[in-house]
């Protein structure tokens, strides 16, 4: 599953910021149902672009909906 949000607002890398992410790292965060991955396929000062991708594992989602 794959999101994406951009901006044309300038300066556009306040996106960054704003989600307290650096647009030069790729970042990763397990979860109960699989992996989120955040990065910038784009960042300027004119136009910024981040992206979430999701893996979702349906394994371990169906392990992880008995827990609570």
């Amino acid at each position: 599953m794959l999101l994406t949000v951009s901006t044309t607002h300038q300066p556009a890398t306040d996106l960054g910021y704003l989600l307290h992410k650096h647009p030069d790292r790729v970042q990763h965060f397990e979860q109960s149902f699989g992996t989120a991955t955040v990065f910038y396929p784009e960042a300027s000062s004119t136009r910024c672009t981040v992206a979430l991708v999701l893996d979702v594992d349906p394994v371990r989602l169906a392990r992880s909906r008995g827990k609570g």
